[in-house]
């Protein structure tokens, strides 16, 4: 017996609906429904929650093919979330950027290299300015985003979030070098491949 009729049959046997078996284990009563048709398999937290509940032991649920599955899943979902976490720190270090002296300033005759804020003030606050300033605020905003997300658990970090926050670090090397900043762009090109061998590394989990 597969590990989803294994689950139907004990919650019939328990008199249980779909819906009070989810209220049970704190879970959607479509997750329940598709671990019964095989349409997905509960991770080790609800499996534990699944055994306590019908008094018995894990290793009764779960067949071998079961437990492959089961582990490959939560290598994958790890993966994932730890992926996840370090594109949130990643993209949170562009707040350094406006505070580390990246930024050339025309200083009559000679280029020093100034802060953002700086920078901003020799160029009167203008558009080049404005596009720098709101491109290292999207990124903070869209690492603190992918932070609070892989603390959520691994089951609510959608890859969407990190692709966005990978486009938007790229469209970001491409602002800083259209505004003629070596610094900051080569910096944060560096940034940008260490997201790309992260994201490899979760494609090949």
């Amino acid at each position: 017996m597969e590990l989803g009729e294994k689950i139907k049959a004990l919650r019939i046997e328990r008199g249980l609906t779909q819906e009070q078996l989810a209220a049970k284990l704190y879970v959607s009563r479509t997750a329940v429904s598709k671990w019964e048709t095989g349409g997905g398999t509960p991770n080790l937290d609800s499996l534990q929650a699944l055994a306590r509940l019908f008094e018995v032991s894990v290793d009764n649920l779960l067949s071998a093919g079961d437990l492959i599955v089961l582990a490959r899943d939560e290598r994958r979902s790890s993966a994932r979330s730890d992926g996840m976490l370090s594109f949130g720190l990643v993209d949170l270090l562009a707040a350094a950027f406006a505070f580390l002296p990246l930024y050339g300033v025309d200083d009559g005759g000679f280029v020093r290299m100034a802060n953002l804020a700086d920078y901003g003030a020799s160029v009167g606050f203008g558009v080049p300015f404005a596009v720098m300033a709101a491109a290292v605020a999207a990124l903070a905003l869209a690492g603190m985003v992918e932070v609070a997300l892989a603390a959520a658990g691994p089951r609510r970090a959608p890859r969407a979030v990190a692709l966005v926050g990978f486009a938007l670090q790229a469209a970001v090397v491409i602002g800083f070098t259209a505004a003629m900043q070596p610094y900051a762009s080569a910096l944060m090109f560096a940034l940008f491949l260490v997201k790309a061998v992260v994201g490899y590394r979760i494609l090949r989990s």
